[in-house]
């Protein structure tokens, strides 16, 4: 008894091509992330603002782990950003961009019939 299936060598009906709305809807939605990613970038809005770190007493803190989630939360403070804005819109320019990158040498490499 065998239980290996056999392999088509070639796809019985040939693949459909995609309608040039499917080919080019790819392309919108890289130009609204790239240009939302700016405008966050850009904008800075406040609603996007860390707040700054506020310690609740300036009296040293007796336990241990007191102690250890101040210095944390005081190193964090120093790579963590001022704003998100800068976080969320750099990645949506870098998302965009590579979504667009992607659809536009899919297009120039063509297809293969």
């Amino acid at each position: 008894m065998t239980t290996k299936l056999p392999i088509p060598t070639r796809l019985s009906t040939p693949l459909a091509r995609p309608s040039t709305r499917e080919r080019l809807a790819p392309m919108a939605v890289a130009a609204g992330l790239i240009a939302a990613g700016a405008m966050l970038w850009r904008a800075k809005p406040s609603a996007l603002q860390m707040p700054e770190a506020a310690p609740l007493g300036d009296a040293p803190r007796r336990g241990f782990l007191r102690r250890a989630a101040r210095q944390s939360r005081d190193g964090l403070g120093h790579f963590a950003p001022d704003n998100l804005s800068d976080s969320l819109g750099r990645s949506l320019v870098l998302a965009g961009g590579a979504l667009l990158a992607t659809r536009l040498l899919d297009e120039i490499a063509g297809r293969d019939d």
